[in-house]
């Protein structure tokens, strides 16, 4: 695994214009990239086309990574996923498919990426499982699948007001929960 510092720092040269940075992230992430992509996708070649999406995304915005919002690899996995995701929506509208088809890609992939060690995975695994149904779902939508809180009210057929409200509750949950799982 890549030394987050590092990763940061080749963000940050990448955002500077610096090629061989860009080359030395590619070469450090993009099996890992890569994996997620074809977990999520199950196509090799259309996770070959996603992964190289992803490294012009990363050279065209390096700019906008801020440290202070999290780290390189999450910044990386995120935009990973966001393409996985887009091309599966694409693809699930073609066949006239819901997100309740997308949930079994859920089951298979890894989504927790970026979140540090085992027993942080652990931990918020067990958090996510104590909310309610409708609000774990919310937040499932929001952030494994990338819906915008319209999208997630369409999706759940609620108003938007209550979809917010929503994911707002299950981060608020969610952060109570793992700070009490770090005391004890």
């Amino acid at each position: 695994m890549a030394d987050v510092d590092n990763l940061n720092g080749l963000v940050e040269n990448v955002a500077k214009g610096d090629k061989p940075a860009l080359k030395t992230l590619y070469n450090l992430m993009s099996g890992r990239l890569f994996s997620v992509l074809l977990r999520m996708v199950r196509q090799r070649d259309v996770a070959e086309d996603l992964l190289q999406d992803v490294f012009v995304t990363v050279w065209r915005k390096a700019h906008q990574f801020d440290v202070r919002r999290g780290n390189a690899e999450v910044w990386l996995f995120s935009i990973t996923r966001r393409k996985a995701i887009d091309r599966l929506r694409i693809s699930y509208r073609e066949t006239v498919g819901t997100f309740e088809d997308v949930a079994s890609v859920e089951r298979e992939t890894d989504i927790y990426v970026g979140i540090g060690n085992t027993e942080n995975y652990i931990s918020v695994r067990k958090c996510l499982k104590e909310l309610r149904p409708d609000v774990h779902r919310a937040l499932q939508l929001c952030y494994v699948f990338g819906l915008t809180h319209e999208e997630l009210a369409e999706e759940m057929k609620v108003p938007v007001g209550t979809a917010k409200s929503w994911v707002r509750r299950g981060l608020a949950q969610l952060k109570e929960s793992l700070s009490i799982d770090e005391r004890t």
